[in-house]
């Protein structure tokens, strides 16, 4: 793109003045208008350069300072005047006002028409338009017939960075890099890209918006890289982002719209490999999903198909599900989630010996850990800081609340149906405790929980055909049996031992058992017997309040 200072090598801009701000110099001009009105603001473009001879301040030139404020936060590239027609010289208020800003106040020469010079500079401009817009689709050209041939995203990413003759950068949607130009390959540039990838990271909703960036050099003091962002996007909710380093060094015909073209074709690049990647994922989700749901009977059948997506034979095996707090969530939002979790996932899990395997079942994120029959460290305890991590991580970068249901550990990869469906009633039982941002790990049910999940008249009428009278004490002596049994029952129906822990003679403790025995019509001693009464003792909790 040109800049105003390009302008001079115009003919009739050879003998133009500058009066102020040249500073301004390379500021960028992309359109010359000619106007003699007063509220000329109102139709100039950004990075225009103003023609006129002041006709609308002839009166009070000091006026111009207003239309230098103004047209500056436009911004313009600046003002070309020709004076000695209606005003003879700039006052010097609006010089020192143009010297501030940097805000180039040009003069020009009384022997050309205003018609002239912004024709000559109109064709100047434009010429270098047309130079810039047929490289463009030269690149254009050059990268489709790249991707037609199947060169991969590198050479792609190598290519441009050759065309421009600058460092380029590809980040994915979280911030990492994926593909660099040859430009890194030395040590000194490899910390140079840890250093902007760390940059971006650290704020990238923020820095996703923007086009320019500045950042600190890491090896030397008060030197900054300056970088342009280009947007590359996909099927997925976020952009991959082009990096360009010192885009102002950029050289000629190089331009924006270039590069725009070249990442449209990584984009299309970047969609080829996205369609076989989801390809790949819906046979994987499929094969483990008939593996957990049981269809998969044989071990030697799991072994073999498994063996593509990264199953092995004689590990442990943990099944960790993970689901979205909010359940609005669309199928499609889930999917295109995947590629993100999946990193933050390996990422988390990177520290532990384990060969994770990521898939999809209904509405869960599925983890299917395999990790050494040899592990020595805490399991339990290592996945439940793994998952801290990971959890945080997710929140922080993609505003997603996450939890999660833990299954047991198995050595047998026929039990990764068992693991998994603990790991799901882990998780239903954390959202009812929870609610949302857990972390639950499965724990079996104690006897009396199986016990409430057994129809309450059904169970009702058990514990009262086995109790008898016992089953509702209305006095303090049928208390006394129903507890005397109890003690009895639990160790042992030991007499000496029951006695002791009562603390009543041995003999009321034989008389209370030949009561409760009477009252039950059974013994108390028969194996069958025996159970149903420590059952129905056990559902007291249930029925006595």
């Amino acid at each position: 793109m040109k800049k105003v200072e390009d302008l001079f090598f115009v003919d009739v801009f050879q003998e133009a003045k500058v009066i102020a701000g040249y500073g301004g110099l390379k500021r960028e001009v992309e359109s010359i208008e000619v106007s003699e009105t007063p509220d000329v603001i109102h139709f100039l473009a950004e990075n225009s350069l103003l023609i006129t001879t002041g006709y609308a301040f002839k009166d009070n030139p000091v006026e111009l300072c207003n239309l230098i404020l103004q047209i500056n936060e436009r911004p313009c590239a600046g003002i070309a005047i020709k004076l000695k027609r209606f005003i003879d010289k700039i006052p010097q208020e609006v010089i020192d006002l143009a010297d501030s800003l940097d805000f180039p106040i040009i003069q020009i020469p009384e022997s050309l028409t205003l018609g002239t010079v912004a024709h000559q500079l109109l064709s100047f401009i434009w010429d270098s338009q047309i130079q810039e817009l047929f490289y463009a689709i030269h690149v254009h050209k050059k990268f489709t017939n790249m991707m037609i041939k199947g060169y991969k995203l590198q050479a792609l990413i190598e290519s441009l960075g050759s065309l421009l003759k600058s460092p380029v950068l590809l980040l994915d949607p979280l911030g990492e890099v994926t593909s660099f130009s040859h430009h890194f390959q030395a040590d000194q540039m490899r910390t140079v890209v840890k250093n902007v990838e760390e940059f971006i990271k650290s704020d990238i909703d923020t820095h996703r918006e923007k086009d320019t960036l500045s950042i600190a050099t890491p090896h030397a003091q008060n030197e900054i890289i300056s970088i342009k962002l280009f947007q590359v996007k996909t099927m997925h909710p976020y952009p991959y982002l082009l990096v360009i380093f010192n885009p102002e060094e950029l050289p000629y015909p190089s331009s924006q719209l270039a590069i725009e073209q070249a990442s449209t074709v990584i984009s299309f690049t970047l969609l080829k490999n996205e369609a076989i990647r989801e390809n790949n994922r819906l046979l994987k989700n499929n094969f483990f999903t008939s593996l957990v749901e049981g269809n998969i009977s044989s071990k030697q059948e799991i072994i073999h198909q498994g063996k593509q997506y990264g199953l092995i034979n004689d590990l442990n095996y943990i099944c960790v599900v993970c689901r979205i707090d909010d359940d609005k969530q669309s199928p499609d939002i889930m999917n295109r989630l995947y590629d993100y979790l999946y990193k933050y996932l390996n990422n988390s899990f990177f520290n532990m010996d384990s060969k994770n395997i990521v898939f999809m079942k209904d509405t869960y994120f599925v983890i299917l850990m395999q990790v050494p029959m040899n592990i020595d460290d805490p399991i339990k305890g290592l996945i439940e800081e793994r998952l801290k991590e990971f959890q945080h991580n997710v929140f922080l970068n993609l505003k997603i609340s996450l939890s999660f249901g833990v299954g047991n550990l198995f050595n047998d990869v026929s039990n990764i149906p068992i693991t998994f469906a603990e790991a799901v009633e882990a998780w239903k039982q954390g959202a009812e405790l929870f609610q949302y941002k857990f972390i639950n790990f499965f724990v079996p049910k104690q006897l009396i929980e199986l016990m409430r999940l057994i129809p309450e008249e059904s169970l009702q009428n058990f514990y009262e055909n086995t109790l008898n009278s016992l089953s509702y004490p209305e006095n303090k002596d049928e208390e006394d049996l129903v507890n005397t049994l109890i003690v009895y029952l639990d160790n042992n129906c030991e007499i000496a031992l029951t006695s002791r822990k009562l603390y009543v003679h041995r003999n009321t403790v034989k008389y209370r058992i030949a009561k409760c025995e009477d009252i039950l019509g059974c013994s108390v001693h028969d194996s069958q017997s025996s159970l149903h009464l420590r059952l129905a003792l056990l559902m007291r909790t249930v029925f006595i309040k």
